[in-house]
């Protein structure tokens, strides 16, 4: 069991999401302490919000952690291939704004490109770049 922290995960809707905010009320006269969590998808970047009864169990998402060298970039998918299981992967651009300046850096100079890798996360079915790393 795991506490709803701030940066934490939860499935909400059958979408992975990053917990930004919680806010737990007292119980009343004949109920249990309620929980708010206000989180954002990590695909779609929608906010959502739900409230939980404080001893609810919640959903967390499994994630895998991988690395992966870039075959190459193009303009709305990137190409990687894992570092260990040399299994080709198609990843939609990440929307983040540090992220996406990096790879359009490795884009503009191909050089680049060889010493490049990822690191990615595969999230309920889903796979997303979470840090790209230049040596």
């Amino acid at each position: 069991m795991q506490k709803l922290k701030v940066g934490n995960y939860i499935m909400v809707d059958e979408e992975p999401c990053v917990i930004k905010a919680t806010e737990r009320s007292k119980s009343g006269k004949h109920g249990h302490a309620k929980v708010r969590v206000v989180c954002v998808g990590m695909f779609d970047n929608n906010k959502r919000s739900l409230t939980i009864p404080s001893g609810h169990l919640t959903q967390i998402p499994e994630i895998i952690k991988a690395n992966a060298q870039i075959n190459f970039i193009e303009e709305n998918l990137i190409s990687i291939m894992d570092i260990e299981s040399y299994e080709s992967i198609d990843i939609n651009w990440p929307s983040e704004e540090p992220l996406i300046k990096k790879l359009k850096e490795i884009q503009a100079d191909p050089n680049k490109i060889s010493s490049a890798q990822v690191e990615y996360w595969q999230i309920a079915g889903k796979t997303l770049i979470n840090r790209v790393i230049i040596n």
